[in-house]
């Protein structure tokens, strides 16, 4: 399967400069980049329908004056939980950085600057389409794994930090592993730890360098720039690994530095000199939002955990009257053979998926519903879904879901292209 990009602008300048990125990135990883299919968005009638209908893998969102239709548009993508598949990467205008701030909510891979699209767009496509399998549509294969696993290699770049993040927590936020409260956390402190491992790591620089530097008007992208392109740094790494489960998430992140002694380090908040500091919060931070923060002896590699605390899933539009079922774990949701009369929305918990007694894979909020197959091609149950923690589902009845499709007909394509992916899926699992 190809991805499928949409980019939003009126410029035609803009937009050849954004093809040409597009296609120079594609032709240096194409080894590890599905081929890319761009529609040019010149309408919002134009952004509305494809969302809606064609639920594309990316949408490229150039903004050079205020539009308040689009940012209607993106906050009703934003209020409806069938289209949060979609990785929204947003362009804006220099000198206007109130559109960050009216997007905040939005399910947004990055941002950037519209005068940085030269040396950071191309940075940002790679990181979100090369890592799509790892943070994007959930396969079956990956719901059989019981623990996620994976790891990120990368360069001195702090402009990379933000959109590695902004990855992994949209991703997470989307999948239903976590709630808003908990994506703030993570943020903050991978954000930190992140930056730490780069400056204090791999580049060297000491506290009293960088407070001598800072206090003199210097910025510290740039002092990282001067000390990453050193001879002795140039070939250090960041190796960002995580590692998620039913209860937990963690992330461990190593430098290539020599370390430090972590178990001196001292930040008090209510001191008057520590709170002047113009750096030196980051681990106190870290340390405040995460369930717990380790590091190895030498200190070079720090692992970061957080407690699972997922929410509910929103309602679909046009489903809100319909009330939640609430499921224990160990309960039976259906049998195999069983007569198919409804359609399960998943809004809370993980379900074991059986067929002849055996558990072929798991389904949560991200997977959005249950049962859709015999459902719709009116057989029997093909498998028995049992509840593997406590959850919440919205049984809908053939007849109810039917009157939604006719007034939201783009539910229904949603739903067939789930079915597809399931299908394709299962048969790759098949041949494999």
């Amino acid at each position: 399967m190809g991805l499928q990009l949409g980019v939003v602008t009126e410029n035609r300048a803009l937009l050849q400069q954004i093809l040409t990125i597009l296609n120079n990135v594609y032709i240096e990883n194409k080894k590890h980049i599905d081929p890319i299919s761009v529609v040019h968005l010149k309408s919002h009638s134009m952004v509305n329908d494809y969302v809606k209908y064609e639920f594309p893998d990316y949408l490229l969102i150039c903004i050079e004056k205020k539009d308040s239709a689009l940012i209607d548009i993106l906050r009703q993508i934003n209020q409806d939980p069938w289209l949060h598949s979609t990785g929204i990467i947003i362009i804006y205008p220099d000198d206007n950085n109130e559109y960050k701030i009216q997007f905040e909510n939005l399910s947004v891979l990055s941002y950037l600057n519209i005068n940085e699209i030269n040396y950071q767009l191309s940075k940002i496509l790679k990181i979100v389409m090369i890592n799509k399998s790892s943070f994007g549509k959930k396969s079956i294969l990956q719901s059989l794994m019981k623990h996620k696993t994976g790891e990120f290699i990368l360069e001195n770049d702090p402009s990379v930090v933000t959109s590695y993040v902004n990855i992994i927590t949209t991703s997470l936020l989307n999948e239903k592993d976590i709630n808003p409260n908990t994506e703030n956390s993570i943020r903050i402190t991978l954000t930190e730890l992140l930056m730490n491992a780069i400056e204090h790591g791999n580049c060297d620089i000491s506290f009293d360098e960088k407070s001598t530097f800072l206090n003199n008007g210097g910025n510290i992208n740039e002092l990282i720039k001067q000390k990453a392109s050193h001879e002795n740094n140039l070939h250090k790494k960041i190796y960002f690994s995580y590692k998620y489960t039913d209860t937990e998430i963690s992330f461990t992140i190593r430098d290539c530095g020599k370390g430090f002694n972590h178990k001196k380090l001292n930040y008090n908040p209510e001191s008057e000199d520590d709170l002047s500091r113009l750096h030196g919060r980051g681990i106190f931070l870290s340390k405040h939002f995460a369930a717990d923060i380790s590091y190895n002896d030498i200190g070079n590699e720090v692992t970061a955990r957080f407690i699972k605390d997922t929410n509910s899933s929103k309602k679909p539009i046009g489903f809100e009257k319909l009330q939640p079922k609430h499921i224990e774990a160990g309960e039976v949701v259906f049998n195999q053979n069983d007569k198919s009369n409804h359609l399960y929305y998943i809004q809370k918990g993980i379900y074991s998926v059986l067929v002849n007694n055996k558990v072929v894979a798991e389904l949560n909020a991200s997977d959005t519903f249950l049962g859709e197959m015999s459902f719709l091609l009116n057989n029997k149950r093909v498998a028995t879904i049992k509840a593997k923690t406590s959850g919440t589902l919205i049984e809908i009845p053939k007849s109810i879901f039917i009157d939604i499709i006719k007034k939201y007909p783009n539910y229904g394509l949603f739903l067939s292209k789930l079915l597809a992916i399931r299908l394709e899926k299962m048969n790759e699992l098949k041949t494999s």
